[in-house]
């Protein structure tokens, strides 16, 4: 199984991906994980250092809303676990842009 997870160098998301590849969910053991982040205010790649080293990890660097990467990346996957997200008040009020 190949799992899309979106936001995954942010807090949560890197979470999720750790354990993945830590097999610690039931049924998607052995499950390999492709990090699709932007890394802007939340994304971190050093929460992703524990597993950077996995043959079951791949790191894209690029935004959701890239219709042509995700028409590249969607095909290969099984699944897609949505974590991205910009949430910040007081950034939306600056650029709602980023948010629609």
């Amino acid at each position: 199984m190949k799992i899309l997870v979106t936001g995954g160098a942010g807090f949560i998301g890197s979470n999720f991906v750790r354990r993945t590849l830590q097999d610690a969910y039931a049924g998607i053991e052995g499950a390999e994980v492709i990090v699709l982040d932007s890394l802007t205010y939340s994304g971190n790649l050093e929460n992703l250092a524990p597993i950077a080293d996995s043959p079951r990890y791949e790191f894209v660097h690029g935004d959701i809303r890239d219709l042509g990467l995700l028409d590249t990346l969607l095909p290969s996957v099984d699944a897609v676990v949505h974590f991205a997200a910009e949430s910040h008040v007081d950034r939306s009020v600056r650029d709602s842009g980023i948010f629609v």
